[in-house]
């Protein structure tokens, strides 16, 4: 009943569009907002002197998060595979063995929760390894059970994504089933959510969409069935779309997704110093879209991710990079912050050059986080991108620090109502340049009742904002590439709009 409704609502969108009141029950309930940080296991932290990050590394170092900041953590895959990357799993029901045992990750869960750090998996169902055993059984028969649990032109398997990965049947309710008992295992012990990889890939046959819709309809069965299980969990999606438009309608689902839109804008008009003047205004617009579909939307913003060459190496320079995170961190939503970024961490693709005798393409984009003593992983050869890049424990003590801006405005945002739970945005532009981009940040409920502007100096001169209002974060004498925040009262945020 719940597809047909769905599909429905889809087929009619195209006419119609309905803005959905929040209901009544108490807002805290719908407060499922974190800082994320998103983590590459392999180069965190060694406990065994192997040269490999494990799960018990992560363990060991929760107090790093705890000083960061972050009360959440997005584990990119974890389960048994063939490859360094783990996104094409053998088994869903095991973890990776360089990472430690089963008993290691409930270990992580379970003390990760006593520090109030959530505990989020990268869940994989576009496609498996081609040496799954669902797989090798279904290509030996057609008769084969597991037959229906893949795509199949002849005897070939669908692939997506090249480099032995082989697409799922997400319309068999067999795989369905299978995968929601994976959801149930994992919740059961203490995980708070997932990422749902290739989202918009989920219902593809040999290389075309068949429907966007059926993408949003699995989104939000799945959202459905894991908030059922735990109301405060979250499931975030990766819907790679750079046009806010061509994505607004997945929000529809119920789930979150990165905002590719938002990373773009920061990376052109902070990063670069493009067309800054148009940045406000441009999110105003797209949160608005949204809110459409979705009043109560949680959006995913980021600055860099895995499949991307690191923002410190794709920036114009250190202090665009660090008001690129004041912007991020003073947005709407649930923030993920790709680890390392923190430090400053350079590296990028190669395409297939041999580096420490071994054939890289992606790897040095998840280099070896920079800790400056014995947990730094060896696993991946230096090829000399962070030679300059300060150690965690240089820069932990340096107040000007790449790590100390991250530590200042995570602290500012979950210290502040409108900032960490708010999700009302208004762009602000009076008596201020091109140069100097603002917006209001609002949260109105019975829990909390805030107000705050900020004012963002992308330019190169120092603009006095005079303003009669009380500054809660730096300083009216707003220097280049520096933010201000005042505390608007709640009564005067119509002047603000």
């Amino acid at each position: 009943m719940k597809k047909k409704i769905l599909l429905i609502i889809l087929l009619l969108f195209t006419v119609l569009l309905v803005s959905c009141d929040k209901d009544d029950k108490n807002i805290k309930d719908k407060y499922q907002n974190d800082v994320y940080y998103s983590l590459f296991v392999r180069s965190f932290a060694d406990s065994n002197n192997d040269g490999i990050g494990d799960l018990k590394g992560v363990t060991n170092n929760l107090a790093y998060f705890e000083d960061l900041g972050i009360t959440a953590i997005w584990l990119l895959p974890i389960f048994e595979s063939p490859t360094y990357h783990g996104y094409d799993t053998l088994d869903y029901y095991k973890i990776q063995s360089e990472y430690g045992t089963m008993e290691d990750f409930e270990e992580l869960v379970s003390e990760a929760k006593k520090k109030d750090i959530k505990i989020i998996l990268d869940f994989v169902i576009n496609h498996t390894s081609d040496q799954h055993p669902w797989y090798l059984n279904a290509k030996s028969s057609s008769d084969s059970e597991y037959r229906d649990f893949y795509v199949w032109n002849g005897n070939s398997a669908a692939q997506s994504f090249p480099g032995g990965m082989v697409d799922l049947n997400l319309r068999s309710e067999k795989v369905k089933k299978e995968l929601f008992n994976i959801v149930d295992f994992y919740m059961d012990k203490g995980v708070s959510g997932f990422r749902i990889d290739a989202v918009r890939y989920l219902f593809t046959e040999y290389g075309e969409h068949t429907s966007k819709n059926e993408n949003i309809i699995f989104m939000s069965e799945l959202e459905s069935y894991v908030k059922e299980k735990d109301s405060k969990s979250f499931v975030v999606g990766e819907a790679w779309l750079d046009d806010y438009n061509m994505l607004k309608d997945y929000y529809m689902s119920g789930a979150s997704y990165f905002n590719f839109y938002i990373s773009n804008e920061i990376k052109g008009k902070v990063g670069n110093g493009t067309s800054s003047y148009l940045l406000s205004s441009n999110l105003e617009r797209m949160y608005n879209a949204y809110r459409v579909l979705d009043q109560d939307f949680i959006d995913s913003p980021f600055l860099g991710n895995h499949d991307m060459d690191r923002i410190a190496s794709s920036y114009g320079n250190h202090e665009r990079l660090k008001q690129a995170v004041r912007v991020l961190l003073t947005l709407p939503g649930n923030p993920f912050i790709y680890y390392g970024d923190e430090l400053g961490l350079k590296g990028t693709r190669y395409e297939g050059q041999t580096i420490g005798g071994k054939v890289v393409y992606d790897e040095y984009r998840r280099q070896p986080f920079i800790w400056g003593d014995s947990r730094r992983t060896t696993w991946l050869a230096s090829d000399g991108s962070n030679t300059n890049t300060d150690s965690y424990l240089n820069q932990k003590n340096n107040e000007s620090s790449m790590f100390n801006v991250y530590k200042e405005m995570i602290a500012l945002r979950k210290n502040t109502p409108a900032l960490m739970y708010g999700n009302e945005f208004y762009a602000y532009s009076k008596n201020l340049t091109g140069f100097q981009q603002a917006f209001l940040r609002v949260i109105d409920d019975e829990n909390y009742q805030e107000a705050v502007l900020v004012i963002h100096n992308l330019g190169a001169d120092t603009k006095t904002i005079d303003l009669d209002l009380e500054v809660i974060f730096g300083d009216k004498e707003l220097k280049p590439l520096s933010t201000v925040i005042f505390k608007v009262p709640f009564e005067r945020i119509e002047d603000f709009k």
